[in-house]
């Protein structure tokens, strides 16, 4: 309100919002700097917050004159002076609202999306450059950055002089080129090769989820190795900030830092790009924080699940004269199908959509089912051993099995007596119970092991992730081979491996069946996984390990995608 400043931008003809060392702390080196900023120190402190009382006594006796008559847009507070408010909101004459503290959310969706393309625009990769003569003007007016200011030519033209941030044709190649080899997970995104054009080096037709999707992942992966350090920086944090925002649960202590990060980076932006950049749009990202504080996480309060239910109600229109009674009949009809859905068993109902994704969550091959019975003994062995290792029922066998191994082969190193173990433990096991009745069922199932039928796929749906083997995934536009599990080891640490699916089976033990993935690893060390200082994993694909345990649980896995690294391929 009264308290937040703004510059009209005389060539640009905008309205921007500026300032913004006057969030950063009190004592901030960078508010005395001030070569860079109007040459001027910032010693102003960020705007009051008003509560919803404060506003109600500020609105509550404003006079406002509806229609088109004379006066009906002069608005004015009791005390005579011109408001910069231009209605009264009935919800004020609600008997309770004045004792609310009424805040304004903002819409991150849409906040997103333009700062998206805003930064697409400037770096000359999204519609017409905004990076414009009167982008350049307007710097030159101000008298800042001279580096900047255009330089007239012969003819009447101008010369805008690459700034930092100017992509050259290279980057530009390099950058497409990344984003051209990207293939998501299904469900995740749209597929990147439809927002781009590879031949104009452009986005196209971003949508919200887009431009979401490119601010919190994929814009800090595919500047790597390109832009000057600071300008790279200074993006990555920006979208490590709305990545870090986005999340369903945020710790309270991290919104103190989170703050200064997204203050810090829009002073650094300050120092990169012209004054048009800082819209409105812009500004309001130092404002995030405090609404996370009032209303909780962001996805309690942004517009996507709105506009995607709007989407909904609009498919129930038969009838276009007729739009609500058409929402209201189809929204009704379905209803009504639903609930009788659930007391009629057996029935697909006509005309209610049915999930592709209904065995995400159980566990439900998909894809190229085959029955095979010949396979390799040594990996039938290791598979069913992984089952054994990971059933509680069996723990207790497990270590009386490594004791017995260890006292028998004393002088041995642990590698081969843990290749010993994994070798001999399911036959061990499997006759030291036989015939003992008195344990649980499903123990003997998985002591007798399981059918020589194997039940192979190319497409396996569990944890709410689609899986694909390498050998789909190369026919898909989608990449749903790459897997990361996180495992304990015997010391009680906690590792991160990598790796991409080769085979699912589903061993059949009788009544349980249970869903492997067989994965090449990349080895841990040696440089097969890093991660780099702006806090990205880095893995080496190439440097392959662990092939005496290649089985893991589908349970266990957590789907993630590679993307290739343009700075170090």
């Amino acid at each position: 309100m009264d308290e937040t400043e703004s510059t009209y931008l005389k060539h640009c003809r905008k309205v921007v919002y500026m300032g913004h060392r006057r969030f950063l702390a009190a004592n901030h080196p960078v508010r005395k700097k001030g070569k860079h900023f109007e040459h001027k120190a910032d010693h102003r402190t960020k705007p009051k917050h008003r509560s919803g009382k404060t506003v109600f006594a500020m609105v509550k006796d404003l006079k406002v004159v509806f229609g088109k008559g004379p006066g009906s847009q002069h608005i004015e507070s009791e005390d005579g002076h011109a408001a910069m408010w231009k209605k009264n909101s009935i919800f004020w004459e609600l008997p309770y609202w004045e004792f609310l503290d009424v805040r304004h959310a903002i819409d991150v969706m849409h906040l997103t999306k333009n700062l998206c393309v805003n930064l697409l625009g400037f770096l000359g990769v999204y519609g017409k450059s905004k990076d414009t003569l009167e982008a350049r003007n307007d710097l030159k007016h101000m008298e800042q950055r001279g580096d900047l200011h255009p330089e007239l030519k012969e003819k009447g033209s101008h010369y805008l002089s690459p700034a930092s941030y100017t992509l050259s044709k290279a980057e530009k190649e390099s950058m497409f080129e990344c984003l051209e080899s990207i293939k998501v997970p299904s469900g995740y995104s749209t597929n990147i090769k439809r927002i781009i054009s590879t031949k104009e080096k452009k986005f196209t037709n971003l949508k919200s989820h887009d431009c979401h999707v490119l601010m919190t992942q994929l814009l800090p992966v595919v500047i790597r190795g390109i832009l000057p350090d600071n300008v790279r920086a200074t993006i990555t944090k920006i979208c490590a900030f709305m990545n870090a925002i986005s999340q369903k649960v945020i710790d309270p202590d991290r919104l103190e830092a989170l703050q200064n990060e997204v203050v810090q980076c829009l002073v650094s932006f300050e120092l990169i790009f012209p004054p048009s950049f800082f819209n409105i749009m812009t500004h309001l990202l130092c404002h995030l924080v405090k609404e996370i504080r009032i209303l909780g996480p962001m996805y309690l309060h942004n517009m996507f699940p709105f506009e995607r239910y709007m989407g909904v109600l609009k498919k129930y229109v038969r009838n276009r004269a007729r739009p609500e009674a058409s929402i209201a009949k189809g929204y009704g009809t379905e209803e009504v199908i639903e609930f009788c859905v659930e007391f009629i068993e057996d029935l697909r109902p006509i005309g209610v959509p049915e999930s592709r994704h209904e065995g995400r969550l159980r566990g439900k091959g998909t894809l190229g089912r085959k029955a095979i019975t010949t396979v390799d003994n040594n990996l039938f062995r290791k598979a069913h051993f992984t089952v054994l290792q990971h059933s509680s029922l069996v723990a207790p066998y497990i270590e009386e099995h490594l004791a017995l191994v260890r006292a028998r082969n004393i002088g041995k190193s642990d590698a081969w007596i843990t290749r010993h173990h994994i070798d001999t433990f399911p036959a061990w096991l499997r006759q030291h119970l036989m015939g003992n009745e008195s344990i649980n069922q499903q123990l003997a199932f998985l002591a007798r092991g399981p059918s020589g039928s194997i039940a192979t796929f190319q497409g396996y749906e569990i944890n709410g992730y689609t899986f694909y083997t390498r050998a789909q995934d190369m026919k898909s536009t989608n990449q749903n081979s790459a897997v990361r599990v996180d495992a304990m080891g015997h010391d009680g640490t906690t590792a991160t491996y990598y790796g991409a699916i080769e085979d699912i089976w589903e061993l059949d033990y009788g009544p349980l069946k249970v869903p492997l993935f067989r994965c090449q690893w990349v080895r841990l060390t040696g440089g097969g996984v890093m991660i780099d200082d702006s806090g990205m994993t880095t893995v080496d694909l190439n440097k392959v390990g662990y092939s005496d345990e290649p089985f893991v649980l589908a349970n266990d896995v957590t789907q993630v995608f590679f993307v290739k690294d343009m700075s170090s391929k």
